[in-house]
């Protein structure tokens, strides 16, 4: 099953999402204050993906949050992408 990702490369890029997101990438480490302004932002949110490595980062409270929530954490790296040219990455989540 292939989902359409909002990338996100920065905190900068964050003030951009729009309120009908469902499924975000993030290409940086995000705070737990970046994590909370954007469920804020994005009622509809579904999925967030981080790198394995920034995933290890997150805080069980914002786990529970986001749990409590029906948001997915994912983990997962988009490679050669380039957000200047397009916002948006296809991404295959296999039989999820």
């Amino acid at each position: 099953m292939k989902v359409v990702f909002r990338i996100i490369g920065s905190e900068e890029d964050l003030e951009d999402t729009e309120a009908n997101e469902e499924n975000v990438h993030f290409c940086f480490r995000p705070s737990e204050k970046n994590i909370l302004s954007l469920v804020k932002r994005s009622p509809k949110l579904k999925r967030i993906q981080l790198p394995s490595s920034y995933q290890k980062t997150i805080s069980n409270t914002t786990k529970t949050f986001l749990k409590m929530r029906n948001i997915k954490l994912m983990i997962g790296d988009i490679w050669g992408h380039r957000t200047d040219i397009d916002r948006f990455a296809e991404i295959d989540l296999g039989g999820v």
